[in-house]
Protein backbone atom coordinates (compact mmCIF):
# COMPACT_ATOMS: atom_id res chain seq x y z
CA UNK A 1 0.00 0.00 0.00
CA UNK A 2 1.39 3.42 -0.96
CA UNK A 3 2.09 6.20 1.54
CA UNK A 4 -0.83 8.19 0.15
CA UNK A 5 -3.30 5.33 0.67
CA UNK A 6 -1.99 4.61 4.19
CA UNK A 7 -2.41 8.28 5.11
CA UNK A 8 -5.92 8.40 3.65
CA UNK A 9 -6.97 5.32 5.63
CA UNK A 10 -5.56 6.86 8.84
CA UNK A 11 -7.44 10.11 8.28
CA UNK A 12 -10.70 8.22 7.67
CA UNK A 13 -10.23 6.11 10.81
CA UNK A 14 -9.44 9.15 12.98
CA UNK A 15 -12.48 10.96 11.60
CA UNK A 16 -15.18 8.30 11.92
CA UNK A 17 -14.17 6.25 14.96
CA UNK A 18 -15.49 7.35 18.37
CA UNK A 19 -13.03 8.71 20.90
CA UNK A 20 -13.32 5.75 23.30
CA UNK A 21 -12.22 3.40 20.50
CA UNK A 22 -9.21 5.53 19.62
CA UNK A 23 -8.19 5.73 23.26
CA UNK A 24 -8.58 2.03 23.95
CA UNK A 25 -4.96 1.15 24.56
CA UNK A 26 -5.13 -1.35 27.39
CA UNK A 27 -4.04 -4.07 25.01
CA UNK A 28 -0.65 -2.42 24.84
CA UNK A 29 0.68 -4.46 27.77
CA UNK A 30 4.25 -3.49 27.00
CA UNK A 31 3.35 0.12 27.74
CA UNK A 32 1.78 -0.66 31.09
CA UNK A 33 3.86 0.38 34.06
CA UNK A 34 3.10 -0.23 37.76
CA UNK A 35 4.43 3.18 38.71
CA UNK A 36 1.04 4.82 38.03
CA UNK A 37 -1.26 1.79 38.25
CA UNK A 38 -4.15 2.64 40.54
CA UNK A 39 -2.58 5.90 41.66
CA UNK A 40 -4.28 9.30 41.94
CA UNK A 41 -2.47 12.27 40.42
CA UNK A 42 -3.17 15.82 41.51
CA UNK A 43 -3.62 17.80 38.30
CA UNK A 44 -3.31 21.59 38.37
CA UNK A 45 -5.30 23.33 35.65
CA UNK A 46 -6.66 26.75 34.73
CA UNK A 47 -9.77 26.96 32.59
CA UNK A 48 -8.87 28.45 29.23
CA UNK A 49 -10.80 27.25 26.21
CA UNK A 50 -10.22 25.40 23.95
CA UNK A 51 -7.38 23.74 25.89
CA UNK A 52 -9.10 23.25 29.24
CA UNK A 53 -12.83 23.45 29.97
CA UNK A 54 -14.07 22.38 33.41
CA UNK A 55 -17.06 20.16 34.11
CA UNK A 56 -18.65 21.05 37.46
CA UNK A 57 -21.24 19.35 39.64
CA UNK A 58 -24.36 21.00 41.04
CA UNK A 59 -22.26 22.56 43.82
CA UNK A 60 -19.87 24.17 41.37
CA UNK A 61 -16.99 21.83 42.23
CA UNK A 62 -14.74 20.84 39.34
CA UNK A 63 -15.09 17.09 38.80
CA UNK A 64 -13.81 16.61 35.26
CA UNK A 65 -12.53 18.45 32.22
CA UNK A 66 -12.57 18.52 28.46
CA UNK A 67 -10.64 20.21 25.68
CA UNK A 68 -7.38 19.60 23.85
CA UNK A 69 -5.25 19.09 26.99
CA UNK A 70 -7.78 16.75 28.60
CA UNK A 71 -7.90 14.61 25.45
CA UNK A 72 -4.18 13.94 25.96
CA UNK A 73 -4.58 13.40 29.68
CA UNK A 74 -7.45 10.95 29.11
CA UNK A 75 -5.28 8.88 26.80
CA UNK A 76 -2.52 8.78 29.43
CA UNK A 77 -5.02 7.73 32.10
CA UNK A 78 -6.33 4.95 29.85
CA UNK A 79 -2.84 3.63 29.18
CA UNK A 80 -1.33 3.80 32.68
CA UNK A 81 -4.54 3.17 34.68
CA UNK A 82 -4.43 6.14 37.02
CA UNK A 83 -7.09 8.62 38.09
CA UNK A 84 -6.92 12.34 38.84
CA UNK A 85 -8.17 15.12 41.05
CA UNK A 86 -8.30 18.60 39.59
CA UNK A 87 -6.76 21.45 41.55
CA UNK A 88 -7.33 25.06 40.48
CA UNK A 89 -4.73 27.62 41.65
CA UNK A 90 -6.24 30.39 43.75
CA UNK A 91 -4.72 33.10 41.54
CA UNK A 92 -5.74 31.22 38.36
CA UNK A 93 -2.28 31.76 36.86
CA UNK A 94 0.05 29.48 34.98
CA UNK A 95 3.07 30.65 36.92
CA UNK A 96 5.46 33.61 36.96
CA UNK A 97 8.51 34.45 39.04
CA UNK A 98 7.63 37.10 41.64
CA UNK A 99 9.86 39.87 42.95
CA UNK A 100 10.46 37.98 46.22
CA UNK A 101 11.84 34.97 44.33
CA UNK A 102 8.76 32.74 44.71
CA UNK A 103 6.45 31.47 42.01
CA UNK A 104 2.70 31.87 41.72
CA UNK A 105 0.09 29.86 39.82
CA UNK A 106 0.46 26.23 38.82
CA UNK A 107 4.27 26.43 38.88
CA UNK A 108 4.05 27.48 42.53
CA UNK A 109 1.72 24.56 43.28
CA UNK A 110 4.18 22.09 41.74
CA UNK A 111 7.10 23.60 43.67
CA UNK A 112 5.10 23.49 46.93
CA UNK A 113 4.16 19.83 46.35
CA UNK A 114 0.50 20.73 45.94
CA UNK A 115 0.29 19.24 42.46
CA UNK A 116 1.85 16.38 40.50
CA UNK A 117 1.32 17.76 37.01
CA UNK A 118 0.17 21.01 35.42
CA UNK A 119 -1.76 20.88 32.15
CA UNK A 120 -3.07 23.39 29.61
CA UNK A 121 -1.41 25.67 27.12
CA UNK A 122 1.74 25.69 29.23
CA UNK A 123 4.42 27.69 27.42
CA UNK A 124 7.91 26.24 27.79
CA UNK A 125 10.27 29.07 28.75
CA UNK A 126 13.86 29.14 29.98
CA UNK A 127 12.91 30.62 33.36
CA UNK A 128 10.25 27.98 34.01
CA UNK A 129 12.47 25.15 32.83
CA UNK A 130 14.98 25.97 35.56
CA UNK A 131 12.49 25.03 38.32
CA UNK A 132 10.21 22.41 36.72
CA UNK A 133 10.41 19.72 34.04
CA UNK A 134 8.29 19.70 30.91
CA UNK A 135 7.00 16.81 28.82
CA UNK A 136 7.66 16.70 25.10
CA UNK A 137 5.94 19.60 23.35
CA UNK A 138 2.56 18.59 21.95
CA UNK A 139 1.78 21.90 20.29
CA UNK A 140 3.60 24.97 19.02
CA UNK A 141 1.91 28.35 19.05
CA UNK A 142 2.69 32.04 18.61
CA UNK A 143 1.23 34.85 20.67
CA UNK A 144 -1.19 37.26 19.08
CA UNK A 145 -2.84 40.58 19.87
CA UNK A 146 -6.60 40.80 20.31
CA UNK A 147 -7.83 44.14 18.93
CA UNK A 148 -11.19 45.77 18.19
CA UNK A 149 -12.50 44.86 14.76
CA UNK A 150 -11.08 47.01 11.93
CA UNK A 151 -13.34 49.81 10.77
CA UNK A 152 -14.11 51.08 7.29
CA UNK A 153 -12.23 54.25 6.45
CA UNK A 154 -14.20 57.43 5.77
CA UNK A 155 -15.36 57.63 2.16
CA UNK A 156 -15.95 61.40 2.15
CA UNK A 157 -12.38 62.07 1.04
CA UNK A 158 -12.25 59.14 -1.37
CA UNK A 159 -12.25 61.45 -4.41
CA UNK A 160 -8.70 62.69 -3.60
CA UNK A 161 -7.21 59.27 -2.82
CA UNK A 162 -6.54 58.00 -6.36
CA UNK A 163 -3.68 60.50 -6.81
CA UNK A 164 -0.83 61.48 -4.52
CA UNK A 165 -1.00 65.07 -3.28
CA UNK A 166 1.97 66.00 -5.52
CA UNK A 167 0.02 64.85 -8.56
CA UNK A 168 -2.90 67.02 -7.51
CA UNK A 169 -0.58 70.03 -7.07
CA UNK A 170 0.88 69.51 -10.55
CA UNK A 171 -2.56 69.19 -12.13
CA UNK A 172 -3.82 72.33 -10.42
CA UNK A 173 -0.66 74.17 -11.43
CA UNK A 174 -1.10 73.09 -15.05
CA UNK A 175 -4.74 74.14 -14.97
CA UNK A 176 -3.66 77.59 -13.84
CA UNK A 177 -0.56 78.00 -16.03
CA UNK A 178 -1.79 76.61 -19.37
CA UNK A 179 -4.60 79.18 -19.83
CA UNK A 180 -2.08 81.94 -19.13
CA UNK A 181 0.19 80.54 -21.83
CA UNK A 182 -2.69 80.39 -24.25
CA UNK A 183 -3.70 83.93 -23.26
CA UNK A 184 -0.21 85.21 -24.04
CA UNK A 185 -0.17 83.35 -27.31
CA UNK A 186 -3.60 84.73 -28.19
CA UNK A 187 -2.35 88.25 -27.45
CA UNK A 188 0.63 87.76 -29.72
CA UNK A 189 -1.61 86.51 -32.51
CA UNK A 190 -4.01 89.40 -31.96
CA UNK A 191 -1.26 91.99 -32.17
CA UNK A 192 0.15 90.34 -35.27
CA UNK A 193 -3.21 90.56 -37.02
CA UNK A 194 -4.06 93.96 -35.51
CA UNK A 195 -7.71 93.09 -35.83
CA UNK A 196 -8.83 91.91 -32.46
CA UNK A 197 -10.71 94.29 -30.20
CA UNK A 198 -10.44 94.16 -26.42
CA UNK A 199 -13.92 92.66 -26.09
CA UNK A 200 -13.03 90.03 -28.66
CA UNK A 201 -9.92 89.06 -26.70
CA UNK A 202 -11.90 88.60 -23.48
CA UNK A 203 -14.38 86.34 -25.27
CA UNK A 204 -11.51 84.45 -26.82
CA UNK A 205 -9.85 83.82 -23.42
CA UNK A 206 -13.10 82.62 -21.85
CA UNK A 207 -13.68 80.37 -24.85
CA UNK A 208 -10.22 78.78 -24.57
CA UNK A 209 -10.54 78.32 -20.81
CA UNK A 210 -13.96 76.74 -21.32
CA UNK A 211 -12.44 74.30 -23.81
CA UNK A 212 -9.81 73.32 -21.23
CA UNK A 213 -12.44 72.66 -18.61
CA UNK A 214 -15.07 70.93 -20.75
CA UNK A 215 -12.68 69.00 -23.02
CA UNK A 216 -14.64 70.07 -26.11
CA UNK A 217 -13.64 71.64 -29.41
CA UNK A 218 -16.42 74.19 -29.12
CA UNK A 219 -17.92 75.92 -26.12
CA UNK A 220 -21.66 76.35 -25.70
CA UNK A 221 -21.36 80.09 -25.20
CA UNK A 222 -24.21 82.33 -26.17
CA UNK A 223 -22.13 83.73 -29.01
CA UNK A 224 -21.57 80.22 -30.41
CA UNK A 225 -17.88 80.97 -31.03
CA UNK A 226 -15.28 78.34 -31.88
CA UNK A 227 -11.54 78.30 -31.81
CA UNK A 228 -10.60 79.90 -35.12
CA UNK A 229 -9.58 77.33 -37.65
CA UNK A 230 -6.46 79.30 -38.60
CA UNK A 231 -5.05 79.44 -35.02
CA UNK A 232 -3.29 76.10 -35.33
CA UNK A 233 -1.03 76.69 -32.33
CA UNK A 234 -4.01 77.20 -30.00
CA UNK A 235 -5.69 74.15 -31.43
CA UNK A 236 -2.52 72.15 -30.90
CA UNK A 237 -2.25 73.19 -27.22
CA UNK A 238 -5.92 72.40 -26.65
CA UNK A 239 -5.45 68.98 -28.25
CA UNK A 240 -2.40 68.19 -26.08
CA UNK A 241 -4.30 69.18 -22.95
CA UNK A 242 -7.30 67.14 -24.05
CA UNK A 243 -5.22 63.99 -24.58
CA UNK A 244 -3.37 64.40 -21.26
CA UNK A 245 -6.62 65.02 -19.43
CA UNK A 246 -8.13 61.92 -21.05
CA UNK A 247 -5.31 59.77 -19.67
CA UNK A 248 -5.65 61.28 -16.19
CA UNK A 249 -9.43 60.89 -16.21
CA UNK A 250 -9.31 57.19 -17.05
CA UNK A 251 -6.56 56.55 -14.50
CA UNK A 252 -8.51 58.50 -11.89
CA UNK A 253 -11.81 56.73 -12.52
CA UNK A 254 -10.25 53.26 -12.45
CA UNK A 255 -8.39 53.92 -9.20
CA UNK A 256 -11.40 55.61 -7.61
CA UNK A 257 -13.66 52.64 -8.36
CA UNK A 258 -11.11 50.29 -6.81
CA UNK A 259 -10.93 52.48 -3.69
CA UNK A 260 -14.70 52.40 -3.32
CA UNK A 261 -15.39 48.79 -4.35
CA UNK A 262 -12.74 47.13 -2.19
CA UNK A 263 -13.43 47.69 1.54
CA UNK A 264 -11.05 50.25 2.99
CA UNK A 265 -10.17 48.36 6.15
CA UNK A 266 -8.23 50.20 8.84
CA UNK A 267 -6.98 47.99 11.69
CA UNK A 268 -5.90 49.75 14.87
CA UNK A 269 -2.48 48.08 14.80
CA UNK A 270 -0.86 45.40 12.66
CA UNK A 271 2.03 44.28 14.86
CA UNK A 272 3.60 44.50 18.30
CA UNK A 273 6.02 47.16 17.00
CA UNK A 274 3.12 49.56 16.39
CA UNK A 275 1.67 49.13 19.88
CA UNK A 276 3.67 51.70 21.92
CA UNK A 277 2.88 54.54 19.48
CA UNK A 278 -0.79 53.59 19.05
CA UNK A 279 -2.06 55.35 22.16
CA UNK A 280 -3.69 52.11 23.34
CA UNK A 281 -3.17 50.29 26.61
CA UNK A 282 -2.22 46.62 26.63
CA UNK A 283 -3.62 43.89 28.86
CA UNK A 284 -1.54 40.85 29.85
CA UNK A 285 -2.64 37.84 31.86
CA UNK A 286 -0.94 37.83 35.25
CA UNK A 287 1.28 34.81 35.75
CA UNK A 288 1.54 34.00 32.04
CA UNK A 289 4.70 33.55 29.99
CA UNK A 290 4.02 36.93 28.36
CA UNK A 291 4.23 38.67 31.73
CA UNK A 292 7.67 37.13 32.23
CA UNK A 293 8.68 37.99 28.66
CA UNK A 294 7.93 41.69 29.09
CA UNK A 295 8.73 42.22 32.76
CA UNK A 296 12.14 40.52 32.56
CA UNK A 297 13.26 42.16 29.31
CA UNK A 298 16.42 44.26 29.62
CA UNK A 299 16.10 46.37 26.48
CA UNK A 300 14.27 46.82 23.20
CA UNK A 301 10.56 46.75 22.50
CA UNK A 302 9.78 44.18 25.18
CA UNK A 303 11.41 46.42 27.80
CA UNK A 304 9.25 49.37 26.70
CA UNK A 305 6.10 47.27 27.06
CA UNK A 306 7.28 45.84 30.39
CA UNK A 307 8.01 49.31 31.82
CA UNK A 308 4.49 50.42 30.95
CA UNK A 309 3.09 47.34 32.70
CA UNK A 310 5.11 48.21 35.82
CA UNK A 311 3.74 51.75 35.75
CA UNK A 312 0.18 50.46 35.21
CA UNK A 313 -0.19 47.30 37.34
CA UNK A 314 -3.94 47.29 36.69
CA UNK A 315 -3.13 46.20 33.13
CA UNK A 316 -2.14 42.78 34.56
CA UNK A 317 -5.44 40.91 34.91
CA UNK A 318 -6.25 37.69 36.74
CA UNK A 319 -8.60 36.34 34.08
CA UNK A 320 -8.44 36.27 30.30
CA UNK A 321 -12.14 37.21 30.30
CA UNK A 322 -11.18 40.56 31.87
CA UNK A 323 -8.68 41.18 29.10
CA UNK A 324 -11.14 40.35 26.35
CA UNK A 325 -13.82 42.57 27.91
CA UNK A 326 -11.35 45.47 28.06
CA UNK A 327 -10.84 45.15 24.31
CA UNK A 328 -14.59 45.13 23.70
CA UNK A 329 -14.97 48.27 25.84
CA UNK A 330 -12.29 50.02 23.79
CA UNK A 331 -8.85 51.69 24.19
CA UNK A 332 -7.09 48.41 25.02
CA UNK A 333 -5.59 45.38 23.32
CA UNK A 334 -5.06 41.97 24.90
CA UNK A 335 -2.17 39.57 24.31
CA UNK A 336 -2.46 35.79 24.53
CA UNK A 337 -1.76 32.74 22.38
CA UNK A 338 -3.36 32.66 18.94
CA UNK A 339 -5.61 29.69 19.65
CA UNK A 340 -7.22 31.41 22.63
CA UNK A 341 -7.64 34.68 20.69
CA UNK A 342 -9.29 32.93 17.74
CA UNK A 343 -11.60 31.12 20.14
CA UNK A 344 -12.53 34.40 21.87
CA UNK A 345 -13.24 36.10 18.54
CA UNK A 346 -15.52 33.29 17.42
CA UNK A 347 -17.37 33.17 20.76
CA UNK A 348 -17.91 36.93 20.66
CA UNK A 349 -19.18 36.58 17.07
CA UNK A 350 -21.77 34.01 18.17
CA UNK A 351 -22.84 35.86 21.33
CA UNK A 352 -23.21 39.23 19.56
CA UNK A 353 -25.63 37.92 16.95
CA UNK A 354 -23.02 37.21 14.28
CA UNK A 355 -21.40 40.64 14.46
CA UNK A 356 -17.63 41.03 14.36
CA UNK A 357 -16.50 43.23 17.25
CA UNK A 358 -13.06 41.67 17.71
CA UNK A 359 -10.14 40.80 15.48
CA UNK A 360 -6.48 39.80 15.71
CA UNK A 361 -3.46 41.83 14.63
CA UNK A 362 -1.92 40.56 11.40
CA UNK A 363 1.57 39.82 12.76
CA UNK A 364 2.27 37.45 15.65
CA UNK A 365 5.23 37.17 18.02
CA UNK A 366 6.95 34.95 20.62
CA UNK A 367 6.51 31.47 19.16
CA UNK A 368 6.84 28.87 21.95
CA UNK A 369 6.18 25.19 22.59
CA UNK A 370 3.25 23.98 24.72
CA UNK A 371 3.70 21.06 27.12
CA UNK A 372 2.70 19.66 30.53
CA UNK A 373 4.66 20.76 33.61
CA UNK A 374 6.07 18.25 36.14
CA UNK A 375 8.20 18.43 39.28
CA UNK A 376 11.95 18.32 38.70
CA UNK A 377 13.15 14.74 38.29
CA UNK A 378 9.64 13.25 38.31
CA UNK A 379 9.67 9.63 37.01
CA UNK A 380 6.23 10.28 35.51
CA UNK A 381 7.86 12.38 32.81
CA UNK A 382 9.44 9.47 30.93
CA UNK A 383 6.14 7.55 30.85
CA UNK A 384 4.20 10.59 29.63
CA UNK A 385 6.81 11.36 27.00
CA UNK A 386 6.78 7.84 25.59
CA UNK A 387 2.99 7.78 25.19
CA UNK A 388 2.77 11.33 23.86
CA UNK A 389 5.39 10.60 21.18
CA UNK A 390 3.37 7.55 20.14
CA UNK A 391 0.22 9.69 19.84
CA UNK A 392 2.10 12.16 17.65
CA UNK A 393 3.36 9.43 15.35
CA UNK A 394 -0.07 7.85 14.93
CA UNK A 395 -1.74 11.18 14.15
CA UNK A 396 -3.87 11.43 17.30
CA UNK A 397 -2.35 14.77 18.31
CA UNK A 398 -3.13 16.24 14.92
CA UNK A 399 -6.66 14.86 15.08
CA UNK A 400 -7.29 16.53 18.44
CA UNK A 401 -5.69 19.73 17.27
CA UNK A 402 -8.04 19.88 14.29
CA UNK A 403 -10.98 18.98 16.53
CA UNK A 404 -10.44 21.69 19.13
CA UNK A 405 -8.30 24.41 17.57
CA UNK A 406 -9.24 24.53 13.89
CA UNK A 407 -12.61 26.20 14.13
CA UNK A 408 -14.37 28.57 11.77
CA UNK A 409 -13.11 32.12 11.94
CA UNK A 410 -15.87 34.22 10.43
CA UNK A 411 -14.41 37.57 11.38
CA UNK A 412 -11.01 37.01 9.76
CA UNK A 413 -12.83 36.14 6.53
CA UNK A 414 -14.99 39.26 6.82
CA UNK A 415 -11.97 41.53 7.21
CA UNK A 416 -9.70 39.98 4.59
CA UNK A 417 -8.11 42.63 2.44
CA UNK A 418 -9.29 43.06 -1.11
CA UNK A 419 -10.93 39.68 -1.51
CA UNK A 420 -14.48 40.60 -2.43
CA UNK A 421 -15.81 43.45 -4.55
CA UNK A 422 -19.02 45.01 -3.30
CA UNK A 423 -21.74 47.21 -4.73
CA UNK A 424 -21.31 50.93 -4.20
CA UNK A 425 -23.69 52.61 -1.76
CA UNK A 426 -24.70 56.23 -1.26
CA UNK A 427 -22.12 56.42 1.52
CA UNK A 428 -19.42 55.53 -0.99
CA UNK A 429 -20.35 58.09 -3.65
CA UNK A 430 -21.18 61.01 -1.39
CA UNK A 431 -17.73 62.43 -2.13
CA UNK A 432 -18.80 62.79 -5.77
CA UNK A 433 -21.86 64.72 -4.64
CA UNK A 434 -19.55 66.86 -2.53
CA UNK A 435 -17.57 67.79 -5.65
CA UNK A 436 -20.82 68.52 -7.48
CA UNK A 437 -22.05 70.73 -4.66
CA UNK A 438 -18.76 72.66 -4.47
CA UNK A 439 -18.72 73.14 -8.24
CA UNK A 440 -22.35 74.24 -8.26
CA UNK A 441 -21.66 76.68 -5.44
CA UNK A 442 -18.67 78.17 -7.27
CA UNK A 443 -20.67 78.44 -10.50
CA UNK A 444 -23.49 80.19 -8.67
CA UNK A 445 -21.03 82.55 -6.99
CA UNK A 446 -19.46 83.42 -10.35
CA UNK A 447 -22.92 83.93 -11.84
CA UNK A 448 -23.88 86.30 -9.04
CA UNK A 449 -20.57 88.15 -9.33
CA UNK A 450 -20.96 88.57 -13.10
CA UNK A 451 -24.45 89.97 -12.69
CA UNK A 452 -23.34 92.33 -9.94
CA UNK A 453 -20.47 93.60 -12.10
CA UNK A 454 -22.74 93.91 -15.12
CA UNK A 455 -25.43 95.82 -13.24
CA UNK A 456 -22.87 98.02 -11.55
CA UNK A 457 -21.24 98.77 -14.92
CA UNK A 458 -24.57 99.56 -16.57
CA UNK A 459 -25.53 101.85 -13.72
CA UNK A 460 -22.19 103.60 -14.01
CA UNK A 461 -22.56 104.02 -17.78
CA UNK A 462 -26.11 105.33 -17.38
CA UNK A 463 -24.98 107.86 -14.82
CA UNK A 464 -22.32 109.15 -17.18
CA UNK A 465 -24.74 109.58 -20.07
CA UNK A 466 -27.04 111.76 -18.00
Amino acid sequence: MSWYHRTSVLVIILTILPDHVMLSTKAESTEFNGLLNGKILRVAAVEISPFVEFVRDENGIVVDGKGFSFEILAALMETYNFSITIEVPKDKAYGALLANGTWNGMIGMILNNESDVGIGSFSVTHVRNRVVDFTVAYYEESSGILIPAPTLGKQTSAFVKPFHFRVWIILIAILGILPCIMWVQSEILAKAKMSMAARKREQRFMLVYGVLLTQCKSSPLSSGQRIPEKDHSLRFLAMVWFLCALVFIHAYIGTLVSFLSVPNIKPIIRSLEELPASGLGWIVWRGSDLESLFMEAKDGLNRIIGDKLRNNPEWLVDSFVEGEQAVVDGDFVYMNNQARIRYAIEQNFIQSGKQCHLSMAKETFDKVNQAFALPKGSPVGSLFNRKMLMMMETGLMEHWRMKHLSRNDHCSTSFSYGTVLRKLTLEDVKSAFLIWFVGLSLAFAVFVAENVVFLAGRKFRNSRTK
